[in-house]
């Protein structure tokens, strides 16, 4: 089921994650508290129901952004499975500190401002 919610999304960005135009966009996922958001974290699915986060960022680091997205998601509990290496969507990457990744996993914007990488997520089932 196609939603009718929109967002536009930069074409450096679908560019790298080609797989982006194949999906449908739910929800965005930010924290309240802070005054300066330095992430925000997009929620997409594909028609198979696979569940995918586009996430802005000014440090990526996946380790901790999957623990954040699993405590802003409440009980759905999403976290990442795997990277999806930007400009090649049927490869993944393993999911770990930004220090120990060992090939590029994200994209900058053409400012160097801010950081958009796609992961794979799961949900909890527990829901």
């Amino acid at each position: 089921m196609k939603n009718s919610i929109t967002i536009t999304i930069p074409d450096f960005v679908i560019q790298a994650f080609p797989i982006l135009k194949e999906m449908t966009y739910v929800r965005e996922f930010a924290s309240f508290i802070t005054l300066y958001p330095d992430a925000v974290y997009y929620l997409f699915q594909t028609a198979d129901g696979q569940s995918f986060i586009l996430v802005a960022i000014d440090y990526p680091d996946p380790t901790d952004e999957s623990q954040q997205v699993k405590r802003l998601s409440g009980g759905f509990e999403f976290e990442f499975t795997h990277l999806i290496k930007p400009y090649a969507n049927d490869q993944c990457l393993k999911i770990c500190p930004n220090d120990e990744v060992e090939e590029l996993f994200f994209v900058s914007d053409p400012n160097g401002h801010c950081c958009y990488y796609l992961a794979a997520a799961k949900r909890s089932l527990d829901w």
